[in-house]
C-alpha cells in the first residue's frame, strides 16, 4: 500500500469566499482539524484586481496552520471563441502569477476544449486550438518557474456519440509533451469517457502529477465523494500504481449544499475513505 499526502480544498469550509483571507484562513484550519495534509484553492478567490496582498496573506495563513498549498487551479469555462483572446491569455498569465506566490507545486490548468458529434470532430482542428490557447500561457509560467498540470476532460451530456479532445490519455498527452508540462487525472471526467482507468494511467505514466479524485454515476459530473457513484476505484488505484504515481490524493468534490453542522463529519469520511482507497494502490 501506497500512502500519499491526503489533499483536500479549502472550500470543504462553509465559509464565505467574499473575503478571501478569512475564506483561506477558516478552510485551512478546518482541513487541519479533520485531518488532510494539504491544500487546494482555486485562484479565482483572490480578485485580479488588488490580489497580491491578499495572496500573500492566504500564505501566511497557510504557514501559521501548517497545512501547505500543494495544488491550485487556474481559471476554467472561458468562452472558446474567446480563449485565444489575449484578455483570456492575460487572465490566465495572472492567475499564474497567484500560483507562484502561493508556493503551489502544480497549477492545473484545461485545455478549454468542447465536446462535439463524431462525425465532426477533427484532431488536428483541436490539438492546434487548445496549442494556441495554452502555448502563451505555459510559456511564461516556465518563465516565472510554476508547474502546470493540463487536465482531461469530460464529455458534456445530451450530444449523442460525442467526443471532446483531452478526454483520452493520449490526446492529453500529446498536449502536455507538446507544452512540456504534466497531467492531472480527474477520476470523475474519466468514468464519464467510459475506458478503463487503469489503462489509461498506465499510459500516462509519469507524466501524471495531480489528481482530481471523485464519483459519479457516469450520467453528469456529480462532484461526488468516492464509493457513493459507480467508478470502479480498484482499477483506479492499480493505475496509480502502475503510473508510479507519488503526488497527493487530492479531492475534488461538491460540498456546496452541506449543511455547516454536518460539514466535519463529511470530510472526515473523504480523510476515511482516502486511506481505504491507498489500501488499493498495488
Amino acid at each position: 500500500m501506497k500512502k500519499l499526502l491526503k489533499s483536500g480544498s479549502v472550500n470543504l469550509n462553509c465559509c464565505s469566499a467574499k473575503n478571501p483571507a478569512e475564506f483561506c484562513k477558516t478552510g485551512l484550519a478546518f482541513l487541519k482539524d479533520v485531518g488532510f495534509e494539504a491544500a487546494d484553492v482555486c485562484v479565482d478567490v483572490f480578485p485580479d484586481d488588488q490580489w497580491q496582498g491578499l495572496v500573500e496573506q492566504a500564505v501566511q495563513e497557510a504557514d501559521a496552520v501548517g497545512i501547505p498549498f500543494k495544488i491550485c487551479h487556474l481559471p476554467f469555462y472561458m468562452d472558446p471563441e474567446l480563449a485565444c483572446a489575449e484578455e483570456c491569455i492575460q487572465r490566465l498569465r495572472t492567475a499564474v502569477d497567484k500560483a507562484k506566490i502561493l508556493g503551489a507545486e502544480y497549477a492545473v490548468v484545461h485545455p478549454n476544449t468542447v465536446s462535439m458529434p463524431v462525425r465532426s470532430f477533427n484532431r488536428t482542428v483541436a490539438y492546434d486550438f487548445v496549442m494556441r490557447h495554452l502555448s502563451p500561457v505555459a510559456d511564461y509560467a516556465a518563465k516565472v518557474g510554476v508547474n502546470l498540470a493540463v487536465e482531461n476532460m469530460r464529455l458534456v451530456p445530451g450530444i449523442r456519440q460525442s467526443h471532446r479532445y483531452c478526454q483520452d490519455a493520449d490526446e492529453l498527452c500529446e498536449v502536455a509533451d507538446a507544452l512540456g508540462v504534466s497531467v492531472c487525472w480527474d477520476f470523475g471526467h474519466a468514468n464519464l469517457a467510459g475506458f478503463k482507468q487503469s489503462e489509461a494511467l498506465q499510459y500516462i505514466g509519469k507524466r501524471l502529477k495531480v489528481l482530481h479524485v471523485n464519483d459519479n454515476r457516469a450520467a453528469d459530473d456529480d462532484h461526488l465523494p468516492p464509493f457513493v457513484g459507480n467508478v470502479d476505484w480498484v482499477d483506479a488505484m492499480h493505475g496509480l500504481a502502475l503510473a508510479e504515481f507519488d503526488g497527493c490524493f487530492n479531492y475534488e468534490v461538491e460540498a456546496g449544499g452541506i449543511p455547516a453542522e454536518l460539514r466535519k463529519d463529511f470530510a472526515k469520511y473523504l480523510v476515511n475513505a482516502a486511506d481505504k482507497l491507498m489500501e488499493h494502490i498495488v
